[in-house]
């Protein structure tokens, strides 16, 4: 880990939209080997979007041979970002990669057999997680549909407090099976991947929400798992109607943008950013009950939200405010809510143009539309919905 004299951390991106992965692959790898010199390079993370579903084992095979990464990590999504653009639709590759003197970087693999049950000692969260604790970030892709996440977040909390965590879910396909990850050698339809960076690297991490509150907070006083039976004493479907109804006539368009529930992610949740965004599932108005996609607790304070697009770029613009005053960075990994993009701003490339204005860009930036993305809120990791989750590197010092 030790750099060569007067190296320094550098980075690289490209992006292909040629339908043959290998091809695309190999033109990326040209961009990246001119831009960052000769081969090796440390880092390679790849995102693709679903026609390249069938051919990741392709696109792999071309990076190794053409950049031969220290680490090389990859997943599918249904939309990709690059530098300067978010391609929601249609076939694309989107690549970055770094030459990282001085980092340590530590890639696992994340299988459900490994991870569904709880790790009893730090021992045993080191061999399944190596590097993890004490690392910088961690940077982590998974298949929705057979990691449970939640659990994996659970065992950074208990046995490596304090460590971030920044990725999403792969979101090409819809069922079990769809999405294709990989990792060096390792490529599966199930799973994930961690990838640990520590040493001289500094990660900066913004997660960014795309709802915005509606209402009080609603005291949850009864629950049976994810489905809320009364709010406030009375039937939840019923509060929550209440609440509905007092948003002023001005304000009620934007309720058509669909709506959800917010759980804190710290006891003292006030405002937005402060709520972990869940869908509501529906509503059974013959038990006055609505059904959230989490298990609720009992006396939880939940407040109702909607998608929300001058909220979501006045948060993402204040969050991102603070990056205007440092160093200039070497690179961002942005992973961002399927929800978001055109669906919720109404224009392209919404996101990744804050991120290159606060950034005084264009910087180096890959990443991926998301089924479910992860970032901390305060000194613990989350799942997300319907936000942008980043980090931006720097070299540290």
């Amino acid at each position: 880990m030790s750099p060569e004299p007067g190296a320094t951390m550098r980075w690289a991106c490209a992006v292909s939209d040629n339908a043959d992965g290998a091809q695309a692959a190999a033109e990326l790898a040209a961009v990246v080997r001119e831009k960052l010199g000769p081969v090796p390079v440390d880092l390679c993370l790849a995102f693709f979007t679903t026609a390249h579903v069938a051919q990741a084992e392709a696109i792999a095979v071309t990076l190794k041979r053409e950049l031969q990464p220290g680490t090389l990590a990859g997943a599918s999504a249904r939309g990709v970002v690059a530098r300067e653009r978010e391609i929601e639709t249609g076939v694309a590759l989107s690549v970055i990669a770094g030459r990282l003197p001085g980092v340590g970087v530590q890639p696992f693999v994340m299988l459900h057999d490994v991870w569904r049950e709880p790790m009893d000692d730090v021992p045993a969260f080191d061999m399944a997680a190596p590097g993890a604790r004490g690392s910088e970030v961690v940077l982590m892709c998974g298949d929705p549909f057979s990691l449970d996440m939640e659990r994996v977040l659970a065992q950074f909390h208990r046995h490596a407090p304090g460590v971030r965590v920044v990725g999403g879910m792969a979101s090409a396909g819809m069922k079990p099976r769809s999405n294709v990850v990989f990792l060096n050698e390792w490529i599966s339809a199930e799973g994930g991947f961690a990838i640990s960076l520590h040493g001289d690297i500094r990660a900066d991490v913004v997660v960014s929400q795309g709802c915005a509150p509606v209402g009080p907070a609603l005291d949850v006083t009864h629950v049976e798992g994810n489905v809320i039976l009364t709010l406030d004493g009375q039937p939840a479907l019923e509060r929550a109607e209440e609440v509905l109804r007092s948003v002023p006539e001005s304000d009620r368009h934007r309720l058509d943008q669909g709506l959800f529930v917010g759980r804190p992610a710290r006891g003292d949740a006030s405002g937005r950013g402060d709520y972990l965004i869940r869908n509501l599932l529906g509503a059974d108005r013959e038990r006055g009950a609505i059904a959230v996609a989490d298990h609720v607790r009992l006396r939880e304070k939940i407040r109702l939200h909607v998608r929300d697009a001058q909220a979501a770029t006045e948060d993402l613009e204040m969050l991102l405010a603070p990056q205007e005053f440092d160093v200039r960075a070497e690179a961002a990994v942005l992973f961002e809510c399927n929800g978001r993009g055109t669906n919720l701003f109404g224009q392209p490339h919404h996101d990744i143009a804050c991120l290159q204005s606060a950034l005084r860009g264009p910087v180096p930036v890959s990443g991926m539309f998301c089924a479910g993305e992860i970032g901390p809120v305060g000194e613990r990791n989350f799942m997300h919905g319907h936000t942008a989750s980043i980090a931006i590197l720097r070299p540290r010092g």
